[in-house]
């Protein structure tokens, strides 16, 4: 089998997750999503994970334009990622290249790129890891936020030449009046497309540049550490770790996300030369070491991996790393 998949961080999710509270008072705890998951910004999810939550959330809501419903929600500016700022640049031009760049750091598998056809300049997004009527959903989301990044420069009057949205018609006329212009639904990728002279005809003042980086190392590397999707064994540590937080991984439930047999992951897993149980204890105490970076307890490590007790705990971390979690947090402290 083959072990492909898209993440998309936990932080690039505040805002649609807020704008649905706020629109229709449902939480991440009516869709069974741990709070955990929640808490850790840059805590990596499956597409297939929020697709899912899509689902449930269009079923709860009964209204399959949900997107355009939360539009004010879904802006960059409204992202909670520290040391990032997508909109600070000093003009739309450069906005538009931070945005496109910076976002692979949180969403892996897609593509942002900008595109020029005579005078036309097409923003584009195109997501492969989106299937069905959740590419009508998914398309939404991002054009929503390009538009949104749009008219901070240009103006909350601005409206696109014309948008291309990669899934079947949700609601036309809303969709149309949101926008401000024709729709063209089931296309090839999601499209904003900008007359080139938006480029030079801001309605803000320009922003000043950071020109520091406020980001510590430990940041910075958590953004760089984004598994690409035939990143064979980046990915496996992900879908694992993200499995964590559902209680301790298993293989069925490991073998469930990736939308597979039991037998058929652990074919995969023996091709690349992986044992489930060492895969995982090696994971959890990964992360056990980066939680007591973070100055967290014994206790609060134990509860946030699914260990049932310490000793669970203490028994699996020193098969791993040959010593006790309390030995560890000893030598660290030390050195």
């Amino acid at each position: 089998m083959k072990f492909n998949t898209s993440f998309i961080r936990s932080c690039y999710l505040h805002s649609f997750f807020l704008g649905i509270e706020q629109r229709y008072a449902i939480t991440p705890h009516t869709l069974s999503i741990p709070q955990s998951l929640i808490d850790e910004p840059m805590s990596l999810i499956p597409f297939s994970e929020l697709s899912r939550w899509i689902e449930q959330i269009e079923v709860l809501t009964q209204d399959e334009n949900m997107m355009v419903k939360i539009a004010d929600y879904l802006c960059f500016s409204k992202l909670d990622i520290p040391g990032i700022n997508f909109l600070g640049g000093p003009d739309l031009a450069m906005s538009v290249r931070r945005i496109n760049y910076a976002i692979s750091s949180f969403h892996s598998g897609a593509s942002y790129y900008v595109i020029q056809s005579g005078k036309i300049i097409k923003w584009c997004y195109r997501n492969p890891y989106a299937f069905d009527k959740q590419k009508s959903h998914d398309s939404l989301r991002v054009a929503i936020f390009i538009f949104n990044a749009l008219r901070h420069f240009l103006g909350q009057d601005y409206q696109p030449l014309q948008i291309h949205i990669s899934g079947p018609v949700t609601n036309k006329l809303e969709t149309e009046a949101l926008f401000g212009c024709n729709v063209i639904w089931n296309a090839a990728q999601t499209e904003l497309w900008i007359d080139t002279q938006a480029l030079v005809m801001q309605s803000i003042q320009p922003q000043p540049e950071q020109k520091k980086l406020s980001l510590s190392i430990a940041e910075l590397e958590q953004y760089l550490d984004m598994p690409q999707p035939h990143d064979t064994p980046k990915v496996l540590f992900e879908m694992v770790n993200y499995s964590r937080y559902y209680g301790l991984p298993s293989v069925d439930r490991v073998a469930e996300l990736f939308n597979t047999s039991r037998q058929q992951l652990q074919r995969g897993l023996q091709k690349h030369g992986f044992n489930f149980n060492n895969l995982s204890g090696y994971i959890l105490s990964n992360q056990a070491i980066k939680y007591m970076l973070e100055n967290k307890s014994i206790e609060e490590i134990t509860s946030l991996l699914g260990y049932a007790n310490k000793q669970s705990f203490s028994k699996a971390f020193k098969r791993s790393r040959n010593s006790t979690p309390q030995q560890y947090l000893e030598s660290i402290k030390s050195s």
